[in-house]
């Protein structure tokens, strides 16, 4: 407790998810007697939603083991009993799951707080879990289990959906990112079927939802493959950019297109920047050639100085893939 109240003082105001976890675990299968403990520091915050808590969780190790475990995240405040964020004073309070409890003993002063944690697996999960398939949790396992809640009701919910033989990290990771039933069904019912778990992941990582789907459809892009989805989010290729890039006046605009524009950074600016060196109307295959190869101002103006005013786009191109620019052309000259 001592230690952990040395952390008062440094209380971090940061959010979100993070898991890091590092160094040896074990494979050995967990007995219900063990315990993990740590230091916590916490922070209430108000979202558009509901009051979270936002909760970094750090375990201690023996001398004997090496490396560093922190985990921290948003969660609910109600998810949690006995807590008064208010109370400046001594707290005690707890989260319970299915596959354990973790206790929290401590301060909390103004929604901040700070103290010592102990977890506890719960033995009827461990065996319930092994029912299921996942036989030898090891504590840490549970522990993670535990954190993010992957209950068995969960578990059930995906092998009626047809995901069975989901590795337990693969289940952390699909209950982190919010991969339940009721998404899978919505996916399912828009045509997208048999997805796989890392595709489901992937899928709610980079935001592809039903309401992007439909955006998608709205603007032409209907009954396309998860990657191509994908790839959209990624590069964000939304309704705002493909309303700017149909205007620059490029005709029919495929997605393998706007995919290329928005990876080589082909916007308004460049196509200005273009016409700008007096080349108006390049195709798109040819304006998307000078951006990668580097075809900008600063070359043609280069080239000017050195007496080639008047060349092709074609000719910018091949100076530039062939490593010929003002500064080879000074070189050449003198060495006559």
């Amino acid at each position: 407790m001592k230690r952990a109240l040395l952390l008062l003082m440094g209380l971090c105001a940061l959010t979100g998810l993070t898991l890091l976890v590092h160094g040896r675990t074990t494979s050995e299968p967990v007995s219900v007697q063990e315990t993990i403990t740590g230091d916590w520091t916490a922070k209430v915050r108000q979202t558009e939603k509901e009051p979270v808590l936002w909760l970094s969780l750090s375990r201690n190790r023996e001398k004997k083991e090496r490396g560093w475990f922190q985990s921290s995240q948003d969660f609910p405040l109600r998810e949690f009993s006995g807590l008064n964020p208010n109370a400046n004073a001594s707290v005690q309070f707890t989260l319970m799951r299915e596959a354990g409890t973790i206790f929290f003993d401590g301060l909390f002063k103004d929604g901040k707080g700070v103290g010592d944690f102990r977890f506890t697996p719960n033995g009827n999960y461990v065996g319930a879990m092994r029912n299921l398939g996942y036989d030898g949790l090891a504590t840490e396992k549970l522990f993670s289990l535990t954190l993010f809640d992957v209950s068995t009701k969960y578990i059930n919910e995906l092998k009626l959906l047809g995901y069975e033989k989901i590795s337990v990290d693969k289940l952390i990771a699909m209950r982190i990112h919010r991969v339940d039933g009721e998404y899978i069904r919505r996916m399912q019912a828009l045509g997208y079927k048999d997805l796989s778990a890392d595709k489901l992941t992937a899928m709610r990582i980079h935001g592809v939802d039903e309401a992007f789907i439909n955006e998608a459809a709205a603007l032409g892009f209907r009954d396309l493959p998860i990657d191509k989805l994908l790839a959209m989010r990624i590069h964000k290729v939304d309704a705002e950019f493909i309303t700017k890039a149909k205007a620059l006046g490029f005709g029919e605009m495929t997605l393998d297109r706007l995919m290329a524009m928005r990876i080589h950074g082909i916007d308004e600016e460049y196509v200005k920047s273009v016409q700008a060196m007096g080349y108006q109307n390049v195709p798109f295959e040819k304006l998307l050639s000078m951006r990668i190869h580097g075809v900008d101002s600063k070359f043609v103006k280069e080239m000017r100085e050195q007496g080639y005013a008047n060349l092709s786009v074609d000719d910018l191109i091949n100076l530039r893939i062939h490593g010929i620019d003002g500064s080879y052309v000074r070189r050449m000259r003198g060495n006559r």
